[in-house]
């Protein structure tokens, strides 16, 4: 019978107390700085769960950084809060993203595309974040973050828009669906996800601009 996340959560966390501070020692982590801990502790965690799935241990979460368990909980109360952290440092990237792209002079459709194009290839790597999204949908980190997101490509979508090469009705709901549409054709085609990248592009476009 498996375990409910919650309890696996309080089981592992009572365990890291027991835990000596030895294994801390290796890859240099005692000498890190709070904030390269929590960035290393990220990495690993999205290269276990991208491995092993979202059920992986947080032994094995801690092992892959070079620390104890208890480091873990130091930075995260649990591994709910652990995924919410993967999830709103992906969304705050696609924030830099868009701010990037309408920040600059000129061509707004075509910095938009470069944009998705971008965002796509590097999901195409990390699927995990897509169902770890899910699972921790209700966090308050996770829901302000998407609504940054989505108010920075709202912010592109409007200059494009403006430039009269993106259709009047499109939305940052959209480009959820591009993302989404994008991962489900690599199921079926794992080569083919570009050509279907393309395909939505090419409806994204304003038909006076064909």
């Amino acid at each position: 019978m498996s375990i409910p996340v919650g309890d696996r959560d309080y089981l592992e966390a009572a365990q890291a107390t027991a835990l000596s501070e030895e294994p801390e020692g290796r890859c240099g982590w005692t000498s890190l700085e709070p904030s390269a801990k929590r960035e290393r502790l990220l990495s690993a965690a999205f290269d276990v769960f991208a491995r092993d799935g979202l059920d992986a241990p947080m032994s094995e979460v801690a092992d892959a950084a070079g620390a104890g368990v208890a480091s873990i909980y130091r930075c995260f109360a649990s591994k709910h809060d652990l995924l919410a952290a993967l999830v709103t440092r992906r969304m705050d990237q696609i924030v830099e993203a868009a701010q990037e792209s309408s920040a600059g002079e000129g061509d707004h459709w075509s910095a938009l595309t470069e944009m998705l194009r971008t965002l796509v290839e590097r999901q195409s790597a990390d699927d995990v974040l897509g169902a770890a999204r899910m699972a921790v949908a209700d966090h308050p980190d996770v829901i302000a973050s998407t609504t940054r997101a989505t108010d920075a490509m709202e912010r592109l979508l409007a200059a494009a828009r403006a430039e009269g090469r993106l259709r009047a009705d499109a939305s940052a709901l959209d480009l959820r669906l591009v993302f989404a549409a994008t991962r489900a054709a690599k199921q079926v085609e794992p080569e083919q996800w570009p050509r279907m990248l393309e395909l939505l592009i090419d409806a994204l476009r304003s038909p006076d601009s064909h």
